[in-house]
């Protein structure tokens, strides 16, 4: 009898194979489905002796329907919410929306909105992802929805309220050719005469999305000198920030201080009174009150005097002439001086003006102390028996070898008076000696490759001397709606850091910034953080005020932003606005909506304004092919598969590894190959009827024996 057990289990086997032959047949056009695979096995659960080889085996049984997870063709759509990866990962679907636990998988993209806003499948179920950051800029690390919406993805909403205005940036170059309004010609700004160089305008907004015009007005005015110090301690050379300087580091903050790297090149422009190349003539050493001794003599085209500075390969050496030089040849040079330098073979040496102190009429140097006055308010030292020759002028002012920063812009003979670019701080010593060295121009190379042309007495680092730079300035006013900050509606309508103004009539307008420039750049600007990238200092002010709410009731509300003008630039080319940012937006009506490749989905709006609604979540099985087909295009997690959590299961995000981009407008195609099913088809029928055959065979044995017996 068990020959009907065989041939019963071989139909019933090939009945089921044929049934999921018509099942990939039914389902060639299924998105996303995946075609199975019948596989027979055969069965010996029946032996009198199991061990035996020979013994006849029971018919066949099923072992599986494997389904090969290959990558299905990739076909357009024209709905932006279809999607198909483009690698091994599934889409998380939440089949009850309340129950995190409900998660089942799929490769079907077809998805669409629901009356709430969700995305979902044809079946309902909730595509979910990783949640947006709060201010919906970018998104977050959270797939759990917070334990409120369990990771579900809602489509961008159809407005975007308004959003208030809390940085305002503005990058302009003004033009340097323009005049500037100097204190000589007491003109004072005023609008509504266009005493300004430049204006620009820009919308902001309130709480309310209320746009409100900010209206920006440059001036140029008179120039200043930017003191730039060589530091003792080898830091490199540093400068006090602008007027409206704001720290950007923390080592900014604590100092005070723009410092550009001690490795900045400084190199010299002005012509030497003589230049002396050494070829290979050879030196010796140099000691103070020792001298340069050549091996052999060299020529010296020019007179050199007493007490020139002596730069080698253009960078001083500290040294000076011990007595005067006549042109000729030249076996050694004197030289004054604590600086021990080794001189090597082929260097070229310079020779700059020697500094000039003050004598009477007995040959005598004076010092402020010897019935001289230094007039600290009129900027001018007036000496007892002095001479105040016309060779000073240009020359720095030295009290007891400390460089002031100043220098002589005029001497007057008859009364003995020499006049200084500035006045002097408390801090020099009214008893010193007046030393008036000869300034050289510099180039200082800023790290950028900014070069700024600087004045000072030596290009000698970790020196403390001073170095003048010419700096450019600039007063900035504001408006809004009209009202000028720190004007007539001061009260309501201010600034953070209010200025008088260069020029002031007293008319009542106030800076709400001052801006100084050298080399075209900001000085706050110019040097960069290593370690953050960002300048160390910004431009920047707050300006306050408050703007009608818009209701019948006259109502106002608080309107406070940042204004950063740090990109501020001043060049030999028409004005013009590099950038204009602010942060806030008017409410907006949804236009599209965008899903990229790496599934963050993307609401863009009629002003422009992106908002991110999330990203789409995506799970990858090591053991895919053990997920369970539960109908509806959607596969359940299996002991054999493993779920989230499990070694072997991991969730991602779209483009990362081997999850797979995400193509929007596409779906993946049945991976039913339509040609080999149908010959499988055939194949089957052909082993169905066999089957019945040796039933068959079996039925006519059991008569023909049941005849013999009876």
């Amino acid at each position: 009898m068990s020959n009907y057990t065989i041939g019963l289990a071989g139909l019933q086997n090939t009945s089921l194979a044929i049934d999921n032959t018509s099942n990939n047949i039914a389902n060639a056009n299924t998105v996303g489905y995946k075609a199975g695979e019948y596989i027979f096995a055969d069965q010996y659960f029946k032996a009198i002796d199991p061990s035996d080889a020979n013994r006849v085996g029971q018919g066949s049984q099923r072992l599986a329907v494997r389904r090969p997870l290959t990558y299905g063709t990739m076909q357009n759509s024209q709905n932006p919410l279809d999607m198909a990866i483009g690698g091994d990962g599934w889409f998380r679907v939440l089949s009850n929306p309340e129950d995190p636990s409900s998660l089942m998988y799929t490769r079907n993209g077809q998805f669409a909105v629901d009356k709430n806003g969700w995305i979902v499948n044809q079946n309902g179920m909730y595509l979910t992802g990783f949640q947006p950051s709060a201010d919906g800029k970018s998104v977050s690390d959270d797939i759990r929805g917070l334990g409120t919406v369990n990771g579900k993805l809602r489509m961008p909403p159809d407005y975007a309220n308004g959003q208030q205005t809390s940085v305002s940036k503005i990058s302009a170059i003004l033009d340097s050719r323009e005049n500037a309004y100097v204190k000589s010609g007491n003109v004072a700004f005023d609008p509504t005469q266009n005493t300004f160089n430049s204006k620009t305008t820009q919308t902001i907004f309130d709480s309310n999305g209320t746009g409100h015009t900010l209206e920006v007005y440059y001036r140029r005015v008179t120039d200043s000198n930017l003191q730039i110090t060589s530091e003792l301690d080898g830091s490199g050379f540093s400068y006090a920030p602008g007027f409206n300087r704001s720290p950007n580091t923390a080592g900014a903050a604590a100092t005070g201080k723009v410092f550009i790297q001690g490795t900045s090149a400084l190199t010299v422009q002005t012509k030497p009174i003589a230049t002396l190349a050494t070829g290979d003539t050879g030196f010796t050493g140099i000691t103070q009150g020792g001298s340069i001794t050549f091996a052999n003599a060299v020529e010296l085209l020019s007179t050199v005097e007493d007490g020139a500075k002596i730069f080698m390969n253009g960078i001083d050496t500290g040294l000076t002439v011990d007595g005067s030089l006549s042109a000729g040849p030249l076996s050694a040079i004197d030289v004054a001086g604590s600086a021990t330098i080794n001189i090597p073979a082929n260097a070229s040496l310079t020779f700059y003006k020697a500094d000039l102190s003050v004598k009477d009429s007995s040959g005598n140097i004076l010092t402020s102390g010897l019935g001289n006055a230094i007039d600290l308010t009129k900027k001018v030292i007036t000496l007892d028996g002095g001479q105040a020759v016309e060779s000073m002028e240009g020359r720095r002012l030295f009290i007891d070898g400390a460089d002031t920063g100043l220098t002589v812009t005029s001497t007057d003979p008859l009364d003995d008076k020499i006049y200084l670019s500035g006045a002097l701080g408390d801090s020099f010593n009214p008893e010193g000696v007046l030393t008036f060295k000869q300034t050289i121009d510099m180039t200082l190379l800023a790290p950028d490759g900014t070069k700024l042309v600087v004045q000072g007495t030596t290009n000698k680092q970790n020196s403390g001397t001073i170095l003048n730079a010419v700096q450019a300035n600039l007063e900035v006013y504001a408006s809004i709606d009209g009202r000028f900050y720190d004007y007539a509606d001061s009260a309501s309508t201010f600034s953070s850091r209010p200025g008088s103004a260069d020029v002031d009539t007293g008319n009542g307008y106030k800076t709400v910034a001052k801006i100084g420039l050298v080399a075209g750049r900001n000085i706050d600007s110019l040097i960069v953080d290593t370690a953050s990238g960002k300048p160390v200092f910004s431009t920047s002010t707050t300006l306050s005020t408050r703007v009608n709410a818009g209701s019948q009731q006259s109502t106002s509300i608080p309107l406070i932003y940042e204004l950063d003008l740090s990109d501020t630039q001043l060049q030999a080319s028409s004005f013009m606005v590099n950038q204009s940012y602010q942060n806030g937006e008017p409410r907006s009506e949804l236009s599209s909506v965008s899903i990229d490749s790496t599934g963050t989905i993307v609401g863009v709006y009629g002003n422009g304004r992106k908002i991110v609604a999330g990203q789409i979540a995506l799970t990858q099985f090591d053991a895919d092919e053990q997920l369970i087909p539960s109908g509806n295009n959607a596969f359940a997690p299996s002991y054999r598969s493993g779920t989230e959590g499990d070694n072997g299961v991991r969730i991602g995000r779209a483009g990362d590894g081997s999850f797979g981009e995400i193509k929007s407008m596409a779906v993946e195609a049945s991976t039913v190959d339509l040609s080999n099913e149908l010959v499988k088809l055939m194949i089957l029928q052909r082993m169905y009827s066999a089957n019945s055959q040796s039933i068959k065979a079996f039925d006519q044995t059991l008569q023909d024996t049941i005849r013999m017996t009876g």
